[in-house]
């Protein structure tokens, strides 16, 4: 399958991969889709209302890694309320994802939908 240079690029440079170092104002969870061959973990720092750091782990096919580095980079600095109101329209249209594969970007936002439930933030 050939994968797009921004799919490539995430795949040998991500950008946040790894755990936070503080847990001071932190929720991580997890999720899987063992069907689809899928797991993440997502791990934030809030400050106040502001997401401040933000982490993953996972594993899955090229997309999804990618899928999950592209969604985790854009919550620093945004409020605490974007973990509910994730663009996964827009990761799948930046990484040319194909549509049998959309399924499986679904799963990061069931991760960041349950760090959201932790920090107690509403939609």
């Amino acid at each position: 399958m050939e994968y797009s240079s921004e799919v490539r690029r995430r795949l040998e440079r991500p950008s946040c991969r790894g755990v936070l170092a503080s847990a001071v104002g932190s929720a991580s969870a997890t999720a899987e889709d063992r069907s689809l061959n899928v797991w993440v973990r997502v791990q934030v720092e809030v400050d106040g209302e502001t997401l401040v750091a933000a982490r993953y782990d996972a594993y899955g096919c090229p997309h999804f890694l990618a899928g999950a580095d592209w969604i985790v980079e854009r919550l620093a600095g945004q409020p605490a309320a974007a973990l509910t109101e994730v663009a996964t329209g827009d990761a799948v249209a930046a990484l040319d994802v194909p549509t049998e594969k959309i399924g499986k970007l679904l799963v990061i936002e069931d991760a960041l939908a349950a760090c959201a439930a932790k920090l107690s933030v509403s939609a």
